[in-house]
């Protein structure tokens, strides 16, 4: 089974180990085997003047009704360090030797906090296959932790509708569900883990000796329906046992966690409750019913009537129910109406409310149990299929949108919402329409639609202005408005969106057409600012105003300058001259005025709008490309998505701009690269080329022109020329002369390369990086840096080593590597056949010739003639002991006696060449004396 799957959780405790440890020993539970499962919930206050710390807490238990145990009482431990005894309110037969203990009791905090209400129950029943040691010495553990916390308001942990004691047969698929449900409609997650106990010294831990159902041995090696797999479902809380493989009782352990989203998002974890369950397994050739689930939505305020069905193989009759009510029986009701062989159906209704509407799903189990008639030829054994109904009860969406407006600001309408659970209304926006049809159930308005939130509104309100946050909607726009309710947390859920609503606003207002770049200079920069008369006004009437502002920078805000005023509706144009155009962008704000009365002084705004002149930058291509990449912004009130825009180029010394191409943009953005392929003219490196890019515009509005045109500053830069990489050359070993003439360490290697400055590569070398590494595997490390052409790498314990070079310019940048060189060690290693130990200072030890250098590590053994191993010696990099050194002597320095000998060397080399780096020599030595 998957690691994924068998999920190990450990739960916190508040309580202190050592208080525990003093508790159980007062704890007086009766004496013998006998629990099966059971768990632990809460529930909150529910009175007239609930307190967040009070909880009514029950505690189900599951026991062996053949069992002489007995616990009328039970010890509980709050969590706070103290434990309290609580009576049992009601034993009921369940069937299958099982009794249903329920107990009951209140409990109110000192404080807020998190606390483990557990409970140890001594013993479990006998005979639980996956627990090693005999199960009825193994106690029976359960806890749940709830957290009081004032900022999240009252909660009680889920509840598990359906009992855990199911049954399975060998060989048959198994399924089970607990039927939980959160009261609160928070989300819930479930998880696998090891079933608890507490221990001899008093420590609570995981059962010694557990196993999975599928782990029990007898069924590792199982083919029944298709090998054996336990699994939860971690959003429903599903068990799969695919499939049983050997009768008895099994116990399986799960977490049911509750988590709540926070207002400010994310989710936070309340409660987790842990329930121990049992399965038993008989060996039956019935095979289960079937039933189909189902998952579906509903609009809250309508019914969901539907039918739900199950099939029996073998022909049986199945008493079909509803265990499992997800807290919503009633007024929600299910009636089986059909019961005949082989098939069962009944009817689910449920008239939902406003108040069912929540981000979470409801749960429904359906338990489908087949009716099986003892026959003399066949077992008895009732199985039982049970599936999980979800059901999503959305809000109604909003009627009767509308939208008027005045002006530059929009009026959205709609009638009450019909659910006044809810919290607010959510207000979205976007130009033009988008179509769109939420499908059924769908809730909220997806992000592909194009809506953006403009507002949110407590839900009785029935209106929204929209004025685009006081700088006022686009005129000859159209715009369109969705809305759609949000219901309050912890239960959430939205509503699906209204129909759409859209208006276009008011046309005859100055449109600001053009911020052009007419002369690019840091001191006598030009711009041409262009806008258009409206046409119904009557000027005699009622006088206006235009007023005309600057500020530096592309972006709103800021503080603007006025740079005209004029009652000449005719007057239409500026030409704004003084300016920085190289360094700088300029954004300017046409203000339209009116008069308050009629024939009074233009001094009531009627529109506003706002434009930035085209800021572009070039920059050289990265990667040493022989390109240009241009990026030009703006911020314009038409659009510049819609057409395609220009890009013009220059050398510096040259008269006239040449258009080479045009490319699509964005509303605020654009981008190219030019790599000279206009006229199949490759740029040239050295030489300075000019650009300047002129956006095309329009409004899409009747009677404005269009294009608008509109050209960025002029910008000039030199296509720099690239930091190549010398050519590298290494002082040359001679083998023969060296192996003739050995010497020892250390030794060096002479690097000399020659800078590459012509054509495209640049003279301006500020200094030059050696680098290093010492195998052709290994990565390479900087030496140092040199402003010479020639390095010295000294000091060395051999030659080795390979090496690159980089140039690096006076603007810092860094050419690729060079050319590698690379030198190696003259690698020989000859042994004698005969040593002569006697003292005279010849051959008087075993070692390799004089031209055996370069060695790192050495390993050396010696066998005699019967293959018995008398003398091993190892030796790392450094020193004479790596040249082997053997006097003729055993493993204790003793003398060997005279005669042949067998030997092994396991030598290590400095090289380059990893293929070369060991060798193993075997062969013989004779000693005499």
């Amino acid at each position: 089974m998957p690691n994924s799957l068998r999920l190990r959780y450990l739960l916190p405790y508040s309580f202190v180990l050592g208080v525990l440890i003093l508790l159980l020993g007062s704890i007086t539970e009766a004496q013998a085997t006998h629990i099966r499962a059971g768990d632990i919930t809460a529930q909150r206050d529910t009175t007239p003047n609930p307190d967040p710390r009070r909880f009514f807490f029950t505690m189900v238990m599951y026991t062996n009704d053949q069992s002489p145990a007995d616990d009328p009482q039970v010890t509980i431990s709050m969590g706070d360090g103290r434990t309290i005894v609580v009576n049992r309110l009601s034993v009921t037969p369940v069937g299958n030797n099982t009794d249903r203990e329920e107990y009951k009791w209140t409990y109110t905090y000192a404080a807020a906090g998190t606390y483990t209400v557990s409970w140890n129950g001594i013993y479990r029943n006998g005979g639980i296959v996956n627990i090693a040691p005999p199960s009825d010495q193994v106690s029976f553990f359960i806890s749940t932790t709830i957290t009081i916390n004032p900022l999240r308001g009252f909660n009680s942990t889920p509840v598990l509708t359906v009992a855990p004691i199911d049954l399975a047969a060998v060989g048959r698929k198994w399924v089970h569900n607990p039927g939980a449900f959160d009261p609160d409609g928070d989300s819930l997650a479930f998880k696998l883990r090891v079933p608890q106990h507490i221990g001899g010294g008093g420590n609570i831990t995981n059962v010694p000796g557990y196993v999975f159902p599928e782990r029990v041995s007898n069924c590792q090696n199982s083919t029944a329906s298709g090998g054996s797999v336990f699994v939860i479902d971690p959003r429903t809380g599903q068990l799969t046992w695919d499939a049983p493989c050997l009768k008895g009782e099994y116990n399986v352990a799960f977490v049911v966690e509750e988590w709540r989203v926070a207002p400010g998002g994310g989710a936070a974890l309340l409660s987790q409750v842990v329930r121990d369950m049992q399965i038993i397994v008989k060996e039956s050739d019935n095979r289960p019913p079937v039933l189909v689930p189902k998952d579906t939505c509903i609009i809250a305020g309508t019914t969901l009537n539907t039918v739900i069905s199950a099939t029996d193989p073998d022909g049986d009759l199945i008493d079909l129910t509803a265990p499992g009510t997800g807290g919503i029986f009633p007024p929600a009701t299910f009636q089986q109406t059909v019961r005949v062989a082989g098939r069962a159906a009944g009817t689910f209704n449920w008239p939902t409310q406003c108040t069912d509407v929540r981000e979470q799903p409801y749960q429904v189990i359906f338990r489908a149990e087949d009716v099986r008639p003892p026959l003399p030829d066949r077992a008895t054994g009732r199985l039982v299929d049970l599936q999980p109904y979800r059901i999503k009860v959305v809000g109604p969406p909003p009627q009767n949108l509308a939208v008027t407006a005045e002006d530059r600001t929009a009026t959205v309408t709609w009638d009450k919402y019909i659910c006044q659970n809810a919290s607010t209304i959510r207000i979205y926006r976007r130009e033009g329409r988008a179509n769109f049809v939420p499908d059924k159930c769908q809730t909220g308005v997806p992000p592909e639609t194009g809506y953006v939130l403009v507002g949110e509104v407590p839900k009785d309100q029935t209106s929204f202005t929209d004025n685009n946050k006081g700088a006022g909607l686009t005129a000859g726009v159209s715009y369109c408005y969705i809305i759609y309710a949000e219901f309050p947390l912890p239960g959430g859920g939205k509503s699906i969106a209204s129909q759409e609503a859209c208006l276009q606003i008011d046309q005859d207002i100055p449109y600001l057409t053009n911020v052009t770049v007419d002369r690019t200079s840091t001191t006598a920069g030009q711009i041409t600012v262009k806008w258009t008369k409206p046409n119904k006004l009557d000027v005699q009437k009622e006088p206006y105003r235009y007023r005309l502002y600057r500020k530096e920078g592309q972006g709103a805000g800021g503080t603007f300058t006025l740079v005209k005023n004029t009652t000449n509706l005719n007057d239409t144009t500026f030409v704004d001259t003084g300016l920085n155009t190289e360094e700088l962008a300029y954004r300017y704000r046409l203000e339209f005025y009116r008069s308050a009365q009629r024939g009074g002084n233009a001094d009531v705004l009627r529109d506003s709008t706002e434009a930035s002149s085209v800021r572009l930058q070039v920059d050289a291509a990265p990667n040493d490309e022989k390109a240009f990449v241009l990026n030009w912004t703006y911020s314009v009130p038409w659009k510049n998505e819609v057409f395609r825009h220009r890009i013009y180029r220059k050398l510096e010394n040259e008269l006239r701009y040449v258009l080479i191409d045009s490319v699509t943009a964005t509303a605020a953005s654009g981008t190219y690269t030019d790599r000279g392929t206009f006229g199949n003219k490759e740029l040239q490196r050295g030489l300075t080329y000019c650009y300047y890019v002129q956006t095309v515009g329009t409004y899409q509005v009747e009677g404005v022109p269009e294009p608008l045109l509109n050209n960025s500053q002029e910008m000039c830069m030199m296509l720099p020329k690239v930091v190549c990489a010398p050519e590298l050359s290494i002082d040359p070993l001679d083998c023969n002369q060296f192996l003739n003439n050995p010497t020892e360490p250390p030794y060096q290697n002479v690097l000399t390369w020659v800078p590459q400055v012509t054509g495209d590569c640049t003279d301006q070398i500020e200094f030059y990086t050696v680098y290093f590494r010492p195998t052709m595997e290994g990565e390479y490390v900087k030496l140092g840096t040199t402003t010479e052409t020639t390095f010295t790498h000294s000091g060395l314990q051999s030659f080795a080593g390979c090496y690159v070079v980089t140039a690096t310019d006076t603007a810092g940048r860094e050419s690729a590597f060079s050319n590698e060189v690379c030198k190696d060690n003259c690698i020989s290693f000859m042994l004698p056949n005969i040593i002569t130990p006697n003292g005279d200072g010849k051959n008087d030890v075993f070692r390799p010739d004089r031209k055996s250098k370069f060695i790192k590590s050495m390993k050396f053994s010696v066998f005699n003639r019967w293959g018995v191993k008398v003398y091993d010696k190892s030796a790392t990099e450094g020193g004479d002991a790596l040249y082997i050194n053997w006097p003729g002597v055993g493993n204790d320095g003793n003398q060997l006696t005279d005669g042949i000998y067998y030997y092994e060397a396991e030598v290590e080399f400095y090289t380059i060449d990893p293929s070369k780096a060991r060798a193993k020599y075997k062969g013989w030595v004779e000693i005499v004396r």
